[in-house]
């Protein structure tokens, strides 16, 4: 088969449309082919080399396709069926390609109502958003969230499923008007909720968030983007405020949350949750692989019933050698709202 192989880590032109070995079907996996592919951060990150993988390899994890054949013991997929899928965890290769193999934990049924370009936007950022809201933030009906990266891939998921859990007042920073735009007007943001951070320092940032809640702070922030948007959202929580992250720091990151006298956390009291989508398929087994397809169905349900709004979504047309380093120069350059996807023939 053909897919977009990397064998050096650097830019986005080091893709190289080459021959890759067709996967088979092994026990427990399902064989994809692959109709549409969506690109994701961590994509570049691999790309790049920060994220240390053997090479060559085949990058991308989000796809949806239609099952060719299924290997023994698997009962609840058969060739023909369409669905979506992530690659985070044991696959034959990546989303970048014609098929995939993968254990059927990481497969699900792909909603009749949606396209397959649509369904391939489903696995990583919705699971991920699908994560932090509902399984770790622990909303209740009527609080008040901050929310740093709303326009993202993770955010404009997070957003609707926030809506969907009872929240009633949303905050999210914004870089420039164009990514206000967006959350204004295809996410539903008032205007008045959104915090300029290249405007502002980060003090004015939590000074604003406390006007906006009558000093209180909010309940739940939500860091999708880190840095100093995650120290923003330590500061801006009130008492029994919980922060939830998507996002790693570096070892220089300078915040300290664990000593009492200086930790946000501390003096109010408040919880931390990181989410780490991929944790249990990195270091777990096929019995800890279940609540990956439970997320994949909720979502999949509140999208299909209407609860949850599917981010925007650029179609760069067919995956090519130009698409594909097309695709990850606009991620890195952080020109992206919503989601970008690639189809196959």
């Amino acid at each position: 088969m053909k897919a977009m192989v990397l064998e050096e880590f650097g830019g986005p032109d080091n893709f190289q449309c080459k021959d890759w070995p067709t996967p088979e079907a092994k026990t427990g996996e399902v064989l994809i082919r692959i109709q549409a592919v969506s690109v994701n951060p961590v994509d570049y990150k691999m790309r790049a080399g920060h994220l240390p993988i053997p090479l060559p390899d085949v990058l991308g994890r989000d796809v949806a396709g239609t099952v060719e054949e299924v290997g023994e013991g698997v009962t609840e997929f058969k060739p023909g069926d369409e669905v979506f899928a992530v690659l985070f965890g044991p696959r034959s290769n990546g989303a970048y390609a014609q098929y995939v193999s993968v254990p059927a934990s990481f497969v699900c049924p792909k909603p009749e109502s949606l396209s397959f370009q649509q369904a391939a936007c489903l696995g990583v950022a919705g699971m991920t958003a699908y994560d932090a809201v509902v399984n770790k933030a622990g909303i209740k009906r009527g609080e008040t969230v901050l929310v740093a990266g709303g326009s993202g891939g993770v955010g404009s998921f997070a957003i609707p499923l926030m809506r969907y859990c009872g929240v009633t007042s949303i905050m999210s920073t914004t870089g420039d008007d164009e990514s206000a735009d967006h959350l204004v007007n295809y996410l539903g943001i008032d205007s008045n909720h959104l915090i300029y951070y290249r405007k502002l320092s980060l003090e004015e940032m939590e000074t604003k968030v406390r006007e906006l809640t009558d000093e209180k702070g909010v309940a739940i922030a939500f860091d999708f983007v880190g840095g100093d948007m995650k120290k923003l959202c330590f500061n801006a929580t009130g008492f029994d405020g919980r922060v939830v992250s998507t996002v790693e720091e570096p070892p220089e990151f300078d915040y300290n949350i664990w000593r009492a006298d200086v930790s946000p956390l501390f003096a109010k009291s408040g919880t931390y949750h990181f989410v780490a989508l991929s944790a249990r398929a990195r270091n777990g087994g096929p019995g800890d692989w279940g609540v990956y397809r439970d997320m994949m169905s909720g979502l999949a349900r509140l999208v299909e019933a209407g609860h949850v709004t599917l981010p925007k979504a650029a179609d760069l047309g067919e995956l090519t050698e130009d698409t594909i380093r097309e695709a990850h120069r606009l991620l890195e350059a952080g020109h992206v709202k919503g989601k970008l996807v690639l189809s196959l023939g």
